[in-house]
Protein backbone atom coordinates (compact mmCIF):
# COMPACT_ATOMS: atom_id res chain seq x y z
CA UNK A 1 0.00 0.00 0.00
CA UNK A 2 1.33 3.45 -0.90
CA UNK A 3 0.98 6.61 0.76
CA UNK A 4 1.53 9.79 -0.49
CA UNK A 5 1.70 12.28 2.52
CA UNK A 6 1.75 16.12 2.48
CA UNK A 7 2.71 17.73 5.77
CA UNK A 8 2.10 21.60 5.90
CA UNK A 9 3.56 22.50 9.26
CA UNK A 10 5.47 25.72 10.08
CA UNK A 11 6.78 24.52 13.67
CA UNK A 12 10.37 22.06 12.43
CA UNK A 13 10.29 20.21 15.33
CA UNK A 14 6.28 19.22 15.25
CA UNK A 15 7.20 18.27 11.28
CA UNK A 16 10.34 16.06 11.76
CA UNK A 17 8.10 14.17 14.95
CA UNK A 18 5.29 13.66 12.30
CA UNK A 19 7.50 12.04 9.85
CA UNK A 20 9.68 10.11 11.81
CA UNK A 21 6.35 8.74 13.24
CA UNK A 22 4.83 8.20 9.73
CA UNK A 23 7.67 6.57 8.66
CA UNK A 24 7.70 4.06 11.56
CA UNK A 25 3.95 2.91 11.15
CA UNK A 26 4.57 2.02 7.45
CA UNK A 27 7.38 -0.28 8.54
CA UNK A 28 5.36 -2.02 10.60
CA UNK A 29 2.72 -2.16 8.35
CA UNK A 30 4.08 -2.41 5.60
CA UNK A 31 3.31 0.40 3.89
CA UNK A 32 5.08 2.50 1.45
CA UNK A 33 5.19 6.04 2.92
CA UNK A 34 6.03 8.68 0.71
CA UNK A 35 6.37 12.49 2.78
CA UNK A 36 6.95 16.07 1.77
CA UNK A 37 6.77 19.09 4.01
CA UNK A 38 5.53 22.48 3.67
CA UNK A 39 6.03 25.16 6.22
CA UNK A 40 3.29 27.45 4.18
CA UNK A 41 0.24 26.98 1.78
CA UNK A 42 1.56 29.27 -1.00
CA UNK A 43 4.60 26.54 -1.43
CA UNK A 44 1.71 23.69 -1.64
CA UNK A 45 -0.05 25.05 -4.05
CA UNK A 46 2.68 25.91 -6.42
CA UNK A 47 3.84 22.62 -6.40
CA UNK A 48 0.77 20.90 -6.87
CA UNK A 49 -0.74 17.53 -5.23
CA UNK A 50 -2.52 13.77 -6.60
CA UNK A 51 -6.30 13.06 -5.69
CA UNK A 52 -5.08 10.33 -3.25
CA UNK A 53 -3.09 12.60 -1.30
CA UNK A 54 -3.11 12.95 2.28
CA UNK A 55 -2.80 15.92 4.24
CA UNK A 56 -1.53 16.54 7.41
CA UNK A 57 -2.75 20.33 8.08
CA UNK A 58 -1.32 22.57 10.90
CA UNK A 59 -4.43 24.68 12.02
CA UNK A 60 -2.59 27.80 13.17
CA UNK A 61 0.58 28.48 10.69
CA UNK A 62 1.93 31.58 10.63
CA UNK A 63 1.46 33.29 7.21
CA UNK A 64 -2.26 32.01 6.87
CA UNK A 65 -4.67 29.33 8.83
CA UNK A 66 -5.08 25.81 8.33
CA UNK A 67 -9.00 25.67 7.75
CA UNK A 68 -8.73 27.94 4.53
CA UNK A 69 -5.66 25.86 3.38
CA UNK A 70 -8.56 22.80 3.39
CA UNK A 71 -11.46 25.31 2.05
CA UNK A 72 -9.37 25.30 -0.68
CA UNK A 73 -8.68 22.08 -1.35
CA UNK A 74 -12.27 21.31 -0.88
CA UNK A 75 -12.98 24.38 -3.33
CA UNK A 76 -10.19 22.86 -5.77
CA UNK A 77 -12.63 19.43 -5.71
CA UNK A 78 -10.04 17.35 -3.29
CA UNK A 79 -12.05 14.32 -1.68
CA UNK A 80 -9.26 12.78 -0.70
CA UNK A 81 -8.30 12.52 3.33
CA UNK A 82 -7.31 16.03 5.64
CA UNK A 83 -6.31 15.62 9.48
CA UNK A 84 -5.35 18.86 11.41
CA UNK A 85 -2.73 19.15 13.48
CA UNK A 86 -3.36 21.48 16.68
CA UNK A 87 -2.44 22.10 19.79
CA UNK A 88 -5.81 23.43 21.46
CA UNK A 89 -8.45 20.88 20.63
CA UNK A 90 -11.61 23.09 20.92
CA UNK A 91 -10.53 23.93 17.43
CA UNK A 92 -10.80 20.42 16.37
CA UNK A 93 -14.74 21.29 15.67
CA UNK A 94 -13.85 23.33 12.63
CA UNK A 95 -12.83 20.79 10.88
CA UNK A 96 -15.87 19.08 10.61
CA UNK A 97 -16.73 22.53 8.24
CA UNK A 98 -14.02 21.11 5.56
CA UNK A 99 -15.06 17.57 5.79
CA UNK A 100 -11.86 16.82 7.66
CA UNK A 101 -11.16 12.83 8.67
CA UNK A 102 -9.67 13.65 11.99
CA UNK A 103 -7.30 16.15 14.04
CA UNK A 104 -4.60 15.48 15.96
CA UNK A 105 -3.43 17.00 19.04
CA UNK A 106 0.81 18.26 18.83
CA UNK A 107 2.96 16.84 20.26
CA UNK A 108 1.47 13.98 18.10
CA UNK A 109 0.76 10.65 20.21
CA UNK A 110 2.30 7.20 18.99
CA UNK A 111 -0.76 5.65 19.70
CA UNK A 112 -3.27 8.10 18.02
CA UNK A 113 -1.33 8.60 15.49
CA UNK A 114 -1.66 4.55 14.84
CA UNK A 115 -5.35 4.25 15.27
CA UNK A 116 -5.92 6.85 12.45
CA UNK A 117 -3.81 5.86 10.25
CA UNK A 118 -5.41 2.33 10.77
CA UNK A 119 -8.90 3.61 9.53
CA UNK A 120 -7.27 5.09 6.59
CA UNK A 121 -5.35 2.20 5.79
CA UNK A 122 -8.95 -0.23 6.43
CA UNK A 123 -10.62 2.43 4.06
CA UNK A 124 -7.85 1.89 1.06
CA UNK A 125 -8.16 -1.78 1.21
CA UNK A 126 -11.40 -1.65 0.35
CA UNK A 127 -13.66 -1.58 3.60
CA UNK A 128 -17.46 -1.31 1.92
CA UNK A 129 -20.68 -1.61 2.35
CA UNK A 130 -22.44 -4.01 -0.57
CA UNK A 131 -25.21 -3.84 -1.81
CA UNK A 132 -26.35 -6.58 -3.98
CA UNK A 133 -29.66 -6.82 -6.02
CA UNK A 134 -30.91 -8.54 -9.19
CA UNK A 135 -29.40 -6.15 -11.72
CA UNK A 136 -25.95 -5.11 -9.65
CA UNK A 137 -23.50 -5.08 -6.60
CA UNK A 138 -22.49 -1.65 -5.66
CA UNK A 139 -19.99 -1.38 -3.08
CA UNK A 140 -19.81 2.32 -0.94
CA UNK A 141 -16.73 2.69 1.53
CA UNK A 142 -17.67 3.03 4.97
CA UNK A 143 -16.17 6.29 5.34
CA UNK A 144 -17.91 7.88 2.62
CA UNK A 145 -21.07 7.29 4.60
CA UNK A 146 -22.98 9.60 6.69
CA UNK A 147 -25.72 7.75 7.62
CA UNK A 148 -28.14 4.95 7.30
CA UNK A 149 -32.39 5.80 8.08
CA UNK A 150 -35.05 3.55 7.51
CA UNK A 151 -37.89 3.78 5.42
CA UNK A 152 -40.54 1.12 5.80
CA UNK A 153 -38.93 -2.15 4.86
CA UNK A 154 -35.69 -0.18 3.47
CA UNK A 155 -32.82 1.13 4.45
CA UNK A 156 -31.44 4.86 2.97
CA UNK A 157 -27.63 5.22 2.84
CA UNK A 158 -26.76 8.64 2.41
CA UNK A 159 -23.10 9.14 1.68
CA UNK A 160 -20.26 11.96 0.65
CA UNK A 161 -19.88 10.47 -3.11
CA UNK A 162 -20.87 12.75 -5.81
CA UNK A 163 -23.27 12.58 -8.18
CA UNK A 164 -21.12 13.25 -10.82
CA UNK A 165 -17.75 14.33 -11.82
CA UNK A 166 -18.85 17.33 -12.70
CA UNK A 167 -21.80 18.04 -9.72
CA UNK A 168 -19.31 17.86 -6.82
CA UNK A 169 -21.83 19.27 -4.80
CA UNK A 170 -24.68 16.93 -4.77
CA UNK A 171 -24.36 13.72 -3.37
CA UNK A 172 -25.56 9.80 -3.52
CA UNK A 173 -28.01 8.16 -2.23
CA UNK A 174 -28.99 4.55 -1.88
CA UNK A 175 -31.80 2.39 -0.95
CA UNK A 176 -31.52 -1.02 0.65
CA UNK A 177 -34.21 -3.43 1.47
CA UNK A 178 -33.33 -4.51 4.60
CA UNK A 179 -33.83 -3.29 8.46
CA UNK A 180 -31.65 -1.13 10.55
CA UNK A 181 -31.51 -3.58 13.15
CA UNK A 182 -29.99 -6.48 10.72
CA UNK A 183 -28.01 -3.93 9.45
CA UNK A 184 -25.88 -2.84 12.85
CA UNK A 185 -24.87 -6.51 13.41
CA UNK A 186 -22.39 -6.18 10.38
CA UNK A 187 -21.04 -2.59 10.63
CA UNK A 188 -17.79 -1.40 12.12
CA UNK A 189 -17.67 0.27 15.31
CA UNK A 190 -18.05 4.06 13.98
CA UNK A 191 -21.50 3.44 13.20
CA UNK A 192 -23.40 4.39 16.67
CA UNK A 193 -27.48 4.02 16.58
CA UNK A 194 -29.06 7.57 17.24
CA UNK A 195 -32.51 6.53 17.50
CA UNK A 196 -34.67 3.38 16.33
CA UNK A 197 -34.86 4.83 12.55
CA UNK A 198 -31.28 6.23 12.29
CA UNK A 199 -27.48 5.07 12.67
CA UNK A 200 -25.05 8.10 12.24
CA UNK A 201 -21.26 7.58 11.35
CA UNK A 202 -19.96 8.83 14.46
CA UNK A 203 -16.79 10.10 12.84
CA UNK A 204 -18.71 12.44 10.93
CA UNK A 205 -20.94 13.71 13.96
CA UNK A 206 -19.96 17.75 14.62
CA UNK A 207 -22.43 18.25 17.86
CA UNK A 208 -24.13 16.32 20.62
CA UNK A 209 -27.05 17.56 22.58
CA UNK A 210 -29.33 15.73 24.52
CA UNK A 211 -31.87 15.66 21.82
CA UNK A 212 -30.12 15.71 18.74
CA UNK A 213 -26.77 15.35 17.03
CA UNK A 214 -25.68 17.50 14.03
CA UNK A 215 -23.33 15.73 11.36
CA UNK A 216 -20.76 17.43 9.44
CA UNK A 217 -22.84 18.13 6.22
CA UNK A 218 -25.22 20.16 9.12
CA UNK A 219 -27.66 17.34 8.64
CA UNK A 220 -29.67 17.10 12.27
CA UNK A 221 -30.91 14.00 13.59
CA UNK A 222 -32.80 13.01 16.51
CA UNK A 223 -31.08 11.51 19.25
CA UNK A 224 -33.68 9.02 21.52
CA UNK A 225 -33.47 8.42 25.36
CA UNK A 226 -32.57 5.27 25.10
CA UNK A 227 -29.25 5.98 22.66
CA UNK A 228 -27.93 8.77 24.46
CA UNK A 229 -25.29 7.34 26.26
CA UNK A 230 -24.00 5.09 23.67
CA UNK A 231 -23.87 8.16 21.70
CA UNK A 232 -22.15 10.43 24.11
CA UNK A 233 -19.47 7.59 24.97
CA UNK A 234 -18.92 6.97 21.17
CA UNK A 235 -18.30 10.69 20.81
CA UNK A 236 -16.40 11.36 23.65
CA UNK A 237 -13.88 8.38 22.41
CA UNK A 238 -13.81 10.25 19.16
CA UNK A 239 -12.08 13.45 20.86
CA UNK A 240 -9.43 11.97 23.21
Amino acid sequence: MVFNITIVEDEAAHARRLQALLAEWGKKNGADISVRCFEEEGSLFADGYDDDELFFLDISLASSNGIDVARKLRSEGFRGNIIFLTSFSEYVFDGYHVQALDYLLKPIDRERLDKCMRSILRDMAGSCYTIQTKSEIVRIPYHKIMAFTSFRHYVDILTQIPVSPTDKNTFQSFRHKTTLKALQQQLPQEFVKCHRTVIVNINKVMKVTCTDLTLSDNTVYPVSESCLEDVRKAFAELLH
